[in-house]
């Protein structure tokens, strides 16, 4: 009579090929050598990996103005929400208002890229006014004093 092999004999045996395959070609050493374990990886040079960059409050004011500044021109998805609803803040929403008014007379005189082109200007000026020392140049709020209420005698 004839004996019947069992049926994952074959699966066992083509995963202990596989793994035997696979050492190889990651470089398994046996147990007795041990310099491939022991030396480290070599370490990647920092000239290879680009450093990352951190938007300063001047650069994410230009962008914020800038392209609300297109939106509202352009009449365009967000135009007419107002500043809060845009992520502005006051400070940043009086540089929008002056650049709006200085593109419209810009688009009207001498068409809508030259107006862009004083978007980004009046812009990247105005924010790096507000921010020339990483922190808005002027505060309202900083110099409001609000009255303390008496108390009833």
């Amino acid at each position: 009579m004839r004996t019947r092999a069992r049926p994952w004999a074959h699966v066992r045996i083509a995963l202990a090929c596989a793994l035997a395959a696979a050492g190889v070609l990651t470089g398994c050493s046996s147990a007795g050598d041990t310099t491939a374990r022991d030396t480290p990886a070599p370490a990647t040079s920092s000239l290879n990996s680009p450093s990352p960059h951190t938007t300063s409050p001047a650069e994410l004011c230009t962008h914020l103005i800038t392209y609300w500044a297109k939106q509202e021109l352009d009449e365009g998805q967000g135009s007419g929400l107002d500043y809060q609803e845009k992520g502005l803040s006051d400070g940043q929403n009086a540089i929008l208002l002056t650049t709006l008014a200085a593109a419209r007379t810009e688009r009207a005189a001498h068409g809508a890229a030259a107006g862009d082109r004083l978007i980004e200007q009046r812009a990247q000026r105005g924010c790096a006014e507000r921010y020339r020392n990483g922190t808005p140049t002027t505060d309202p709020w900083a110099q409001t004093k609000l009255p303390t209420p008496s108390s009833p005698s």
